[in-house]
């Protein structure tokens, strides 16, 4: 048994080599808070919420604010036992309403404290077995050098983001042509298109002999009847994203036949364990499944991959978020040959190694 005294953040700020550029926003930064929690023995654990007005209106200013009042009072003077990781969920959602990024983050911290008491990673406390993962490579939205919309060595699965072009279906067809037959495509509009231009889209894709393995998000998140529509009229599977933050959203998109499979973020869901839930009630209505994040560097990736080897280590998941921000020649990186690579150390102690450089002043709240 232990006990947390201190809970810390720091703004975690690092440029991309390359834009990102989905249909909701545009970044050359990843911008996060890093968490930092401590218990009576010393041992720290850490966390990262990403900034992304957009998804889940969360900056880092707020982030910052949640994690020293709410989140720090839910924590302090708490004594914590390694079975307890559980609880530490319920004690973070019943001291704030939305403000998932932060809870994520938080609990992430208390998860990686009590692995590094253990003297294991984080993936293997979680009880997951696979030491690396499958990954696909994100092609930005309105890429202007062509050059760019090659996959990076080593990677075959490519997730095009569309919905700002009316030249995507073409650009899509030349992506699948430069990239070679063996590249599997996903799409991601990102909530930008209707039903008849996404009907048109993929019935265009299929004329041109593009394999699309799914198409994410294409409508508005709120538009679960679309989605159901778009399953009956395309073969291709429908993966939602921006609708479902919780189990709940999830058993309104079962009821509503909207969805094949979906997609799960820790800093979407508030947590490892909500986002075991989602995952749970996904399996039980047969629904595939998929790991990915924000924009967010190698901390908040360890974690999702962690997530991702308990759930799916068999997938293809969406972990490539700090690839934009990791030189391609970094021999420490993560990725090789188009996997994520989860690395045997305890907690996440080497992604945080890797991002102290990208780190700002701590700003602390004790017991």
């Amino acid at each position: 048994m232990t006990r947390i005294v201190e809970v810390a953040t720091a703004r975690l700020i690092r440029p991309l080599h390359t834009p990102f550029v989905t249909a909701l926003r545009r970044t050359d930064h990843v911008l996060s808070v890093a968490v930092r929690v401590t218990d009576a023995d010393g041992v720290a654990g850490y966390g990262e919420a990403p900034q992304i007005w957009r998804v889940t209106g969360e900056s880092m200013p707020g982030i910052e604010e949640c994690v020293h009042a709410p989140l720090a009072g839910a924590l302090l003077g708490r004594e914590l036992t390694d079975d307890q990781a559980a609880e530490v969920h319920r004690w973070l959602a019943g001291a704030v309403a939305a403000n998932t990024g932060a809870r994520a983050a938080t609990e992430i911290a208390v998860l990686d404290l009590l692995a590094r008491r253990a003297e294991r990673s984080l993936a293997a406390t979680l009880g997951a077995t696979a030491t690396e993962l499958g990954c696909d490579l994100t092609i930005a939205a309105q890429v202007d050098d062509p050059s760019a919309e090659l996959l990076a060595p080593g990677f075959t699965t490519a997730k095009v983001k569309v919905g700002l072009d009316p030249a995507d279906v073409a650009r899509v067809i030349r992506i699948q042509e430069q990239s070679g037959e063996g590249t599997r495509i996903r799409i991601d509009a990102n909530q930008a298109w209707d039903v008849a231009t996404t009907v048109a889209a993929v019935e265009a894709w299929q004329a041109a002999g593009v394999g699309v393995d799914l198409i994410e998000q294409p409508l508005p998140f709120w538009d679960l009847a679309g989605h159901a529509e778009l399953r009956r009229r395309i073969s291709v599977p429908v993966m939602l994203d921006e609708s479902v933050f919780s189990v709940h959203d999830l058993e309104r998109a079962i009821d509503a036949e909207a969805a094949d499979l979906v997609n799960i973020k820790l800093a979407k869901c508030g947590g490892v364990h909500a986002a075991l839930d989602i995952a749970r009630l996904a399996r039980k209505a047969e629904l595939g499944v998929m790991v990915g994040s924000m924009m967010e560097s190698e901390l908040g990736l360890a974690a999702a991959a962690a997530l991702s080897a308990v759930v799916a280590p068999q997938e293809t998941h969406d972990l490539d978020a700090a690839w934009w921000s990791i030189d391609p020649d970094d021999t420490g990186s993560p990725y090789r040959d188009g996997r994520f690579v989860i690395s045997p150390t305890a907690g996440l102690s080497r992604a945080v190694e890797r991002i102290e450089g990208s780190l700002g002043p701590w700003r602390v709240t004790t017991a």
